[in-house]
């Protein structure tokens, strides 16, 4: 997720984000953690909502319902609190979706192959 996160933000959609909201992603370690923690949790909980469904397909429900929740609530107050923008809140919310919705997929393949 962390590959795929540095390969959209900081060339596909780098032009966006400097532009809309002035991101700047600096911290690549503290980035590192945080999606580590994020991939830790994701294959903790994996295993709860497992139903024996194709690997694939239940992985990617799993990580765009991670995505959603990990990203959207907190873009939704930084529109409050700061100002931002709620295109920038919807599209990288849907984005997020995607990204964990890959992490999910290679949970649930390497959950599936080990069980």
């Amino acid at each position: 997720m962390w590959l795929i996160a540095g390969f959209y933000h900081e060339f596909l959609m780098a032009a966006f984000y400097g532009e809309e909201v002035h991101a700047s992603h600096n911290g690549t370690g503290i980035i590192l953690l945080g999606y580590f923690i994020l991939g830790a949790i994701m294959t903790y909980l994996f295993p709860f909502i497992y139903k024996g469904e194709k690997p694939a397909y239940q992985g990617l429900k799993f990580g765009v319902v991670i995505g959603l929740l990990w990203v959207f609530p907190h873009e939704l107050v930084m529109v409050g609190a700061h100002g931002e923008s709620i295109s920038y809140v919807l599209k990288n919310a849907a984005w997020h979706m995607v990204e964990q919705g890959v992490g999910g997929i290679v949970i649930a393949s390497v959950y599936d192959r080990l069980s």
